[in-house]
């Protein structure tokens, strides 16, 4: 193989003629080779990075600090970056890869291909400090590329939500006329519709939905121009008063300068905040598929209110047997999401003084959970809820046995003489409806239109009968 020699403070080192990483990546490579989970597994962070780049070059013609043809071939360089041109190139791994080795591969890789687009080799006037690196240091550049990378992932969340809201709501609309047992503590509770259960699902992922939007808007916020601490030292001057203008120039969408600049590059509040949004959503498609994964259980000895779509086989032994595969692996993907949120709280603690973070826990599993959990509720939607069918009759026949429609005679004679209608219903096996008859409570009218579920389910319906049959309370 081919190799190049690189000089750096600490000495020189041999790398890989066709590397685009420098000295500085490679020491950071031999150091921490502690697995496989490199920065290369985080394009949406090396994008930001890069995307940052390509804003500060900018910046620095404009100011008169940069040469416009650096400049120009830094900008085409960046930008094969962003557009993932180089995986395989950001060897560092992530457990050590935030901060300075993330900042040095981008500014290496960078200024290797620049040079290489400019005059035909890797070693070139173009220098990944002195120029890629201008007027910036990794404390300001960081913490400005997490801006980018949560506004990119919540945007793939906030699609998912949609899209998981939306199949809850068509269901709810296929099943409005499915009545069924509503339970509480895993007892029969009172009826409601399937419809009115999905749809309660699809009703939280659109609130959830609406939170995202509202945090993603948040995080416009740019800490490039504090350099190391915030003061700007080695900022040539006239930087700061163009940098917001260039990045919103680059990310296509407005960005503002950090009114305390030692606080954004100090904080550590915003990730926790923004990924507890995410958590929040996780746990509700958890709830959905643990709830579906009950009432679909059987399919003879379950609730089997509704089935699922088959996707594999249960069992190697039981023949026939068909597992609620879908749901279960969205329990261990939503699980990932509340791990993950205890490592990014432990990984915003890492920074000490004008440090926010030094690690790149945080951003590392910002990224995973929004990915994991748009992942993970596309494919429940697609392979398991847009296929749920509803066992109509099963669900009528168990409402119209449940004893907790003694309900209605405890809502007009009271709490005991409901126990006594409910325990009738239990001893004789028959239907609350059959023990209010035979109770003689009630004349039969009453009887038929306080026990038919269909009015059970309807809140202004159950209202006009409680008006109706009022005189007969004894409560």
């Amino acid at each position: 193989m081919s190799m190049r020699i690189e000089h750096d403070g600490l000495g020189e080192l041999e790398l890989p003629e066709n590397a685009y990483y420098g000295i500085v990546s490679e020491r950071n490579r031999r150091a921490f080779d502690v697995g496989p989970l490199t920065l290369d597994n985080y394009p949406s962070y090396i994008r930001a990075v890069a995307l940052c780049k390509i804003a500060c070059a900018r910046a620095n013609v404009e100011i008169g600090a940069l040469d416009s043809e650096k400049a120009k071939y830094i900008e085409m360089a960046a930008r094969e970056v962003a557009d993932g041109k180089f995986k395989g190139e950001f060897v560092v791994n992530i457990y050590r890869g935030s901060g300075t080795p993330t900042n040095m591969i981008v500014n290496e890789v960078v200024a290797h291909r620049a040079n290489e687009l400019m005059v035909g080799s890797k070693t070139g006037p173009i220098h990944p400090n002195t120029h890629v690196n201008m007027c910036q240091s990794t404390n300001d550049l960081i913490p400005t590329a997490k801006e980018m990378v949560v506004y990119d992932e919540l945007g793939k969340v906030i699609e998912a939500a949609g899209y998981f809201a939306e199949a809850f709501e068509k269901k709810a609309e296929e099943f409005a006329d499915v009545i069924k047992m509503g339970r509480t503590c895993l007892q029969d509770a009172v009826p409601l519709t399937l419809g009115q259960e999905f749809g309660a699902y699809g009703h939280a992922a659109r609130r959830l939905e609406k939170r995202l939007k509202i945090e993603r808007e948040h995080w416009n916020k740019s800490c490039l121009g504090g350099t190391a601490v915030g003061t700007g030292m080695s900022c040539l001057p006239g930087f700061r008063a163009v940098i917001a203008e260039k990045l919103t120039e680059v990310c296509g969408r407005p960005i503002e300068t950090e009114e305390d600049l030692f606080d954004g590059m100090m904080a550590t509040d915003g990730l926790v905040i923004a990924h507890a949004h995410v958590q929040a959503l996780a746990t509700l498609v958890w709830k959905a598929a643990r709830d579906i994964r009950l009432l679909g259980s059987g399919p003879r000895a379950g609730f089997g209110e509704i089935n699922l779509p088959a996707v594999a086989p249960g069992s190697s032994i039981k023949p026939g047997k068909v597992n609620p595969v879908i749901p279960e692996m969205v329990f261990l993907t939503t699980d990932r999401v509340s791990a993950n949120h205890t490592g990014l709280v432990m990984g915003v603690l890492s920074g000490w003084l004008e440090l926010g973070t030094s690690s790149g826990i945080p951003v590392k599993s910002f990224i995973e959970s929004c990915d994991l959990l748009s992942r993970s509720m596309k494919v429940f939607v697609d392979k398991c809820v847009s296929g749920i069918t509803a066992n109509r009759e099963h669900c009528l026949e168990m409402t119209e046995m449940s004893t907790s429609l003694a309900t209605m005679v405890s809502t007009l004679f009271g709490y005991e003489v409901g126990t006594k209608i409910a325990h009738a219903a239990i001893d004789e096996n028959i239907t609350c409806k059959e023990a209010a008859r035979r109770s003689g409570l009630l004349p039969e009218e009453a009887v038929e239109e306080l026990f038919d579920v269909k009015n059970l389910v309807d809140p202004d319906r159950m209202e006009e009968l409680f008006k109706k049959y009022q005189n007969f309370r004894k409560v």
